[in-house]
Parts: structure tokens; sequence; C-alpha cells
């Protein structure tokens, strides 16, 4: 909101106050500012968790620092309007701001040694290696399967170059400034961040501790070639970090410590910080371990995976192997499809019949690989991703295992739900479905003319490969289809994690849809419509796994959020009442209101005015300059026609419109049963606690509206000047749970946006602007605003879905202003 403009009217040359009343006045308008920015947080705060939205913790951590000090501000402002009769509402600040800071800091931080552990010397207890290294030291130590020799670099290492070379406050500030859901943003900051760390000098005893790790390789005498691989904590567990991570092959001993900065640095790559904060995990919950392998020259690599990642069955176990000829890369980088061949279990895993390109590995290299390979998936207790590598002397060799990514419930493939649609068919069956699940969305054809940073949200991405780095996208995705690829890519993995459908080996798929056109794509069935198949729509609905993200943010909100203070004039309407940041909001804003209008006018010893009208609303007024009258007042209040502020006229012409109920009638909100709500405004009361209150001069009206539990302000310029004149609105909360208050602000908006307001939504909370109009225009659309307001009292309360929504919007316009039951 345009809070610049809140005040425009209110100048001291029309008061010439002395310094204690200027004072309180100047205040006054502080602790409003701080009131309406402290409302946007909120809402900010409330749409991280019911809209699904994410941001890394250190955004958090900022954008909580800056709502703490609003609140402040309030607390201070508060003070000064009334000094000495609230002190303890610091102490109570001081101690939310704790609670949360204390939910959001980062966990404690080891930098000092071991740097260094050999595969032989990790154990399944060390916190400071990834799982990648930890699971190959248990094949290796436990299952005495062949794994290359190697070492790895500890979490400790990288904590220690960050602290080192003084990195951690500008990493942090980097990433308080990040918005995952811009390409621009995501590539910017991941550049200066990766800069930062490939720049940074080794400490002298890691460096020396990873060159004494390499001449242990190479004791023999000969010159060791290594893969560095990243070993991330978090990785390769409940989150599968799937290629997301740098891995360098090739590495000799003089490049390594350059290969260890540039594995490090991949931490910040745009795809992997989008895939860390989408599953809401902190940088410092994914520390950086590094592993470095000797390297197997390989004739054939894959990956196994030991059920398969499509679960149509609980029942089949079978095993499915994915071989390529040399090294994996293109394998798991989606850019190859490889030979598949499909193992029972029954006895020992043996190799079943089917019709498959020529086979490259002999049948029992295949069985020991799935024998091998149900050992693994025995020992974790879990259905494993597991890569191999099998070098020219025929050597088998490990290099990971993971936790398998699986969908589940996909429906196994069949004839019946094609045949019902089979005029709009564009693919059938000519493919491998790499993901399961059902979408619709436009093509997006990745081409020169159409990048990969511009896709919009609700799209299927049509393309030749899928290499890891498309992970960054992948909020924005309905479906996919490529070319080239499989079920073992990385891309593939994160595709199941993230449940969009996608269909991989589809011939010619880049010519087949036509970039723009709408497109069904069903992943369970392998099978692509044309057009929206709606019937296809709406199945099976993944269930949603809540974060650690989630349940911090869950957590901040109990101390920002809920409102214990409901009635100004109960008995715990107190300081010490206060359970929230919310509350302290609350308190302040009351009791800032209540000193400023029981003060006298300044320079003429008059305070507020009440209003004597027609609605059943205790409404106050404070007149800047030519809103009342002369000779209007009587007895502390003013009639309606005393009042010559035309905004104020022009919009109290639309609350008073005839067919808006204002009967009153007991309502008992179950959730706030401490009052009880007449018609939606509270019962009348002779004091300040449930009035509203309004700032008014004759072109000018600045008014706070109490209905019940939602608030409005409406903040209006209207004069002469057509390019100054403006009307601003700020409206939030109710009575209702969340859903259904989201529910009253998307009809507003939808009324709003028809009245041509420019409409910004938060959450439960909505700003709308509009300028530029002529007075007798701006006149009119405050009338229908007026109707809007009073329309919409106890809308949270009934509306149920978004097609009621829209009956109500046309209701509306055709005259109806009375919601509080549907018919």
């Amino acid at each position: 909101m345009q809070l610049n403009k809140l005040f425009k009217h209110w100048s001291f040359r029309i008061f010439a106050p002395g310094t204690v009343l200027r004072e309180k006045y100047e205040a006054f308008k502080r602790l409003l500012i701080y009131d309406a920015r402290c409302h946007e947080q909120m809402a900010e705060f409330q749409d991280l968790l019911h809209g699904n939205r994410r941001e890394d913790l250190c955004r958090m951590r900022k954008r909580f620092s800056l709502f703490s000090d609003q609140v402040y501000g309030m607390v201070i402002s508060l003070e000064i309007m009334a000094p000495g009769e609230y002190v303890s509402l610091k102490e109570y600040h001081k101690k939310f701001d704790f609670y949360v800071r204390f939910l959001l800091a980062p966990p404690a931080i080891d930098f000092g040694p071991p740097f260094v552990l050999s595969l032989d010397e990790i154990r399944p207890e060390n916190k400071n290696i990834g799982n990648k290294a930890k699971n190959l030291s248990i094949l290796k130590s436990e299952l005495h399967l062949p794994v290359p020799s190697g070492f790895a670099v500890t979490t400790n290492a990288f904590h220690y170059l960050v602290e080192y070379n003084n990195l951690r406050k500008i990493l942090d500030d980097l990433l308080s400034e990040l918005n995952i859901e811009s390409s621009h943003s995501m590539n910017w900051i991941s550049g200066q961040l990766m800069e930062r760390i490939r720049n940074a000098e080794v400490p002298p005893d890691i460096e020396q501790a990873i060159l004494a790790s390499y001449e242990e390789l190479e004791r023999d005498g000969r010159a060791v070639i290594t893969a560095v691989r990243s070993s991330a904590i978090s990785e390769d567990g409940e989150y599968s970090f799937a290629g997301q991570y740098t891995s360098l092959l090739g590495i000799t001993k003089e490049k390594i410590i350059t290969a260890y900065l540039e594995v490090l640095a991949s931490k910040y790559l745009p795809e992997a910080l989008f895939y860390r904060i989408s599953n809401g995990l902190s940088d410092e919950e994914t520390a950086m371990s590094v592993l470095v392998l000797e390297m197997v020259a390989a004739e054939y690599s894959g990956v196994l995976y030991t059920r398969a990642p499509l679960q149509e069955d609980e029942k089949d176990d079978t095993l499915h192997l994915h071989v390529v000829r040399g090294l994996g890369e293109a394998l798991v980088g989606g850019t190859v499809t490889p030979v598949q061949y499909v193992l029972t279990r029954e006895g020992q895993p043996k190799l079943l019949p089917k019709k498959e390109r020529d086979s490259v590995l002999s049948q029992r290299q295949i069985e020991k690989i799935g024998r091998w390979g149900a050992a693994i998936e025995n020992h974790f207790n879990a259905a494993q991703d597991i890569e191999w590598a099998i070098d020219a002397d025929g050597d088998l060799f490990f290099l990971q295992a993971r936790p398998l990514q699986i969908s589940s419930g996909v429906e196994p493939p069949g004839e019946s739900t094609a045949v019902e649609v089979d005029d709009q068919i564009l693919l059938l069956s000519d493919c491998e479905r790499a993901a399961g699940g059902r979408a619709a969305g436009k093509v997006y054809r990745l081409s020169a003319d159409h990048v990969l940073e511009d896709v919009p949200a609700g799209a299927v991405l049509v393309t030749r490969d899928t290499p890891p780095s498309y992970v960054q996208v992948m909020n924005r995705l309905a479906a996919v289809i490529a070319e080239r690829g499989s079920q073992a890519s990385h891309f593939a993995t994160v595709a199941r994690e993230f449940g969009v459908p996608f269909l991989t080996g589809t011939v010619n798929a880049t010519e087949i849809f036509e970039h723009g056109s709408m497109v069904t794509v069903d992943g369970d069935h392998g099978v692509v419509y044309q057009g929206k198949v709606e019937a296809l729509l709406g199945g099976r609905a993944e269930p949603v796994k809540e974060s650690q993200y989630h349940r911090t943010l869950r957590e901040v909100l109990k101390f920002i959020s809920p409102l214990e203070l409901i009635d100004p004039a109960g008995e715990n309407f107190t300081p010490e009442g206060c359970r929230s940041m919310h509350d302290i909001i609350r308190f302040c804003h009351e009791k800032a209101v209540q000193a400023m209008f029981s003060a006298g006018r300044p320079g003429t010893g008059r305070g507020a005015l009440k209003l004597s009208a027609d609605l059943p609303l205790d409404v106050f007024l404070f007149d800047v300059g030519g809103g009342i009258a002369q000779g209007a007042e009587k007895g502390g209040t003013v009639p309606l026609d005393g009042i010559t502020s035309v905004p104020f006229q022009a919009l109290w012409r639309g609350l008073g419109h005839r067919d808006i109920q204002w009967k009153q009638k007991p309502f008992d909100w179950e959730a706030y049963d401490k009052i009880e709500l007449a018609g939606g405004i509270p019962p009348s009361r002779d004091s300040f606690a449930f009035a509203s209150y309004a700032v008014i001069g004759v072109d000018y009206l600045h008014f706070n509206i109490r209905f019940g539990y939602h608030f409005t302000i409406v903040d209006v310029l209207c004069g002469e000047n057509t390019s100054e004149n403006y009307c601003l609105l700020r409206f939030a909360g109710g009575g209702g749970d969340f859903d259904r208050r989201s529910l009253r602000i998307d009809f507003i908006t939808r009324i709003l946006e028809q009245l041509e307001f420019i409409v910004e939504k938060k959450g439960d909370m909505l700003e709308a602007r509009l300028s530029g109009l002529e007075s007798s225009e701006l006149e009119k659309t405050l009338d229908m605003l007026g109707r809007l307001l009073g329309a919409t009292k106890l809308m949270d309360m009934v509306l149920q879905d978004q097609q009621m929504v829209l009956r109500c919007v046309d209701d509306f316009f055709n005259g109806r202003y009375s919601f509080s039951q549907q018919g």
C-alpha cells in the first residue's frame, strides 16, 4: 500500500499543536504504518505455509527479523503515546522474538578434524559423511562386495573452509535474497555463491589431508585416476538429490584440490538449490562431504532397480537392469536409451525371457548383478537404486546404493482407458513410462526460441533429452515427454519424487507434439491424448509429505499468528495476556486508537466525535479539515448529514444500500466463543474497543472499519485534481477457517478487478489500488465498494468452493448484496 499517502491531508499547518500532542500524533502515524506492514508480513508467512511456497531458511530468518522490528516499532510508538502504561509489553515481544529465532537457528557445526576418512574408516554413525560414501563403506566392509578404493572429505572440512574464508555471512546474505520461482534470481544467486566457493582458499590442514589420502591410493607406485563425487548430508536417503550435484571423472592428483572445490561449489547449482529448498531443507542440513573413488575403466555400466520404479502390483518383486556400453554418465544423464533386462527372484535372480535389443551382457553377468543387488536390498531392508560398472577384465564393481524412488499406486497398462477416447490419442505405448501420474497442459517444446528459463507454469515439457539440470523448473511442469532417456536417469528419479508424469524413449516427440497445443499425459499407461481429457484427471491423490520445513514453519507461526486477545474489553486484554506477535500487534493498535481518539483534536481541545446514523456501526470521526460542517456537533455526536467529506458520504451510501441486511441476529462463532456477534457487527459499546474510526477531510478519508474478526482499511483522496485521486483498500482476517477466508478473498478480488482495481493477494489478505479517476467516477466506485464491504460481512462463514464464489460474483453484479445465507 502507498503508505506515504496515508496521511496526505494531516497537516500541522491546520493544527499548530503543542510539543506533547505533536509527538503523540506523529507516533500514531508511525504505529499505523508499522501495523500495515505487520499484517502484510503475517499474510506472507501464512501464504508460505498454506500456499505451499518454499524459500530458503536464510530468507525466512531475514523475513522474521524485519517483521519483529516492525512489531517492536509498534511497541515503541505506543510507549510514546501512552508513556509508562504498558511497560511489560517489551518483555513479551522479546520473549516471542527469542522463541522464533531459536526455532529458525541453524544447527551447531563442527569444523575440527578429521577432515578425511578412508572407506575402511567410515562408520554408519559418522554424522560428517553423507550416505553415498557411508553406503559404499557398508557394501565393502559388511557385505564384502567389490567397491573401488577411495576416501571421503568430511563436512568438517567444508565448514572449516567456509569459516577460514569468512564466507558464512556472505552465503547467508545471498541465500536470503533467493527466489526459487524466478529463473533470473536462481541463476544470478547461484553464480555468486559458486564463485565464492571456487575462489576460496583451501586451508592447509585440509589440503594436506586430501593429498596424503590420494598418495595412499598410489602407494604401489602407479598413477591413479579418480572420480570425485558429492556425498552431501541428506543426499541418497529420503531425498535422492539425483544428479543435482557435480561429479568429475578422470581426475589426477594434480587436479584433486580444484576438483574438490568444484564439487563443493555444485552445492549451489540452480537445480541443487531448487531441489533442496523445494524439499524444505536448510543450507546447513545439506553440508557437503566429497567422495573420491578410484575410477573403473568401464566396458559396461548401468543401474539396477531392485523393484519396479512404477509400482503397479505390490506383489511384483522383479529386478530391473539398465545397461550401456562404457561409462554410465550418459545413462543417468538421460541422453541415451539403455538395453534393459527384467529378472525374477524365484530362488536366485534369473533373467526373464523378453524381446530386447541385442544383449550386451552374458546371462551369468546379468544374474550375478541381480543376485548381489538382492543382497544389498536385504541388508538395507528397502528397495535399492544401484549403480555398477564392469571393467575390461570382466570384474564387477559397485559405485552407489541408495533408496529407490517409487511411483506407487500406478495403474497397470491396459487398453480400456485408451479405447474410450481413442479418437484423441496422439501417442499409445510407444515409449517408456518413467514416472506415473496424469496431467494436462500446453506443450512447451524446447528450442532456440523456447528456452528452459521461460517454461510457463503448468506446461508439458517436450524435449530430446532430460539432463538433471532441468530439475530447476520441475515446479512449473505438469508432465514431461522426452525422446531419449529411461527410468534409470537422474531426472526420472526426481520426477517420481515430485509426482510429475514422465514418458521417455518417445521417438520423434519434438515433431509429433505441436508447441502450444493442449495435451493430456497418462504416465500410468504410456498414452498422450489431444486436448484436456477431464475423465482422466483428478484421479488418485499422492499423499502430501510434510517436510521439516513445514513442521518448522508451523511452530514459528504459533508465536506469530494466533490471536488470543479477541475482546478489547476483556480482562485478558493486557500485555500479560499476549501469547503471540499478533496479540502484541492487536493490543498496540487498539490502545493507540483509544489514546488518539480520546485526545483533543490539535488546536481545538475537541476529541473525536461519534457518528449518529442508521447503521449498527460505532464510528468515531476525527476531522482534519472540512470533513464536518460547522455547528453539526451535538453532545459529542454528529449526524450523517453533518458530514461534508465527499469520499465518506460516497462509501456510506454503498454501505447503507437498502438491499444490504444489517438486521442484528445472534451468530455464535465456535472458534471465538468469547463474544457474540450480531449479523457480523459486534455489540455496541460506549468505548472505542469495538468501534470503527475515520479520519476525514472534505476530499479525504482514512476509514478503519471493523466487522467482527476481519478489518478493512479504506484510504481515499477524491478531489478536483484527477491525477492525485486514488483509492487504496486493505482487507484481512475473518472468523472462518483459512480456506473459507481465502474463498472470500477470491470473491472480493473478482469484484474489485471488474471495478478496475489492481489487486494483490497474500493468503487471506488483499490490497487493492485505483487511481486517476475523476471525482464523480470515483464516487460511483466508492458507492460500489461500500456495497461490497456490506455484502461480505459474513461470507467467510458460508462460502464452500470456487463454484459458489463464481455464482456469488454474478449475483453481486445482478444486484444481490446479502450473502449471509445461501439458498
